[in-house]
């Protein structure tokens, strides 16, 4: 079926600050559902030499919204939504994951997902994974279904300096010492800690925000199992759509 012959289009943000699982669970969920397509956010960074250098450290700074390029973004997702156009496909620098769903778990999915959207092959869905999706009200109003992923300082930070390092338009970008304390978690407490009560990152979001954007969050701490976070963003998903 090609895109223009679905009846719906349903769009669904996986959102959250740097390693919070978002990106693999996103990879998790489009593997599960043949009717689905995945974007990621990291394919909109503007070219290396333009992204956002630290006025403190001296370093880019690849963690805030300045470094992405949003009007790109926002015509993208918004000519899917108004034209059904995925004709103009967004070249990815993601790596592939191996993702860790034994195959009893795969079926086990495909049975829900099969139960709860029994008319999939009318409807498609966009996942969009990004690290900057709930940071600005105008954003958050692309998605129809909202998944908030976060964690701790500490989780996150463990995470993020277990990784080797991240492809960019025109290279390859390696996380100089101490970037996720100077850098990625600033950069997600300046631009999130609207939506949590005392603007503690570290807390919870605040349920008006919750309640007036629809956002679900799922805390993804460490000890948590990806069917776990797999499973929580299927039953949101299902209970959304249901609602379109």
């Amino acid at each position: 079926m090609t895109h223009e012959e679905y009846k719906q289009v349903v769009v669904i943000a996986f959102g959250g600050p740097s390693s919070s699982g978002k990106t693999t669970c996103a990879k998790a969920v489009h593997s599960l559902i043949k009717n689905s397509r995945l974007i990621h956010l990291d394919d909109f960074y503007l070219a290396d030499h333009l992204i956002p250098v630290d006025p403190v450290t001296g370093q880019q700074n690849w963690d805030v919204p300045e470094a992405l390029d949003f009007a790109r973004f926002t015509s993208y997702i918004k000519s899917i939504r108004q034209s059904h156009n995925l004709e103009d496909k967004i070249d990815t620098l993601e790596p592939d994951t191996n993702l860790k769903l034994t195959a009893q778990e795969v079926q086990q999915f495909e049975a829900k997902i099969a139960q709860n959207i029994p008319d999939l092959d009318n409807t498609l869905l966009v996942l969009v994974d990004g690290f900057m999706l709930f940071h600005d009200r105008e954003i958050i109003q692309l998605f129809d279904v909202k998944l908030f992923f976060h964690a701790s300082f500490e989780t996150l930070k463990n995470r993020r300096e277990s990784r080797k390092g991240y492809n960019t338009v025109e290279g390859f970008w390696v996380d100089p010492p101490n970037y996720f304390r100077d850098m990625v978690w600033p950069a997600y407490e300046s631009s999130h800690k609207y939506l949590f009560e005392n603007k503690d990152v570290d807390g919870v979001l605040k349920s008006e925000y919750k309640t007036q954007y629809q956002i679900h969050d799922i805390r993804n701490e460490t000890g948590v199992k990806l069917y776990e976070v797999v499973d929580w963003s299927l039953q949101h998903i299902f209970a959304m759509v249901k609602r379109l």
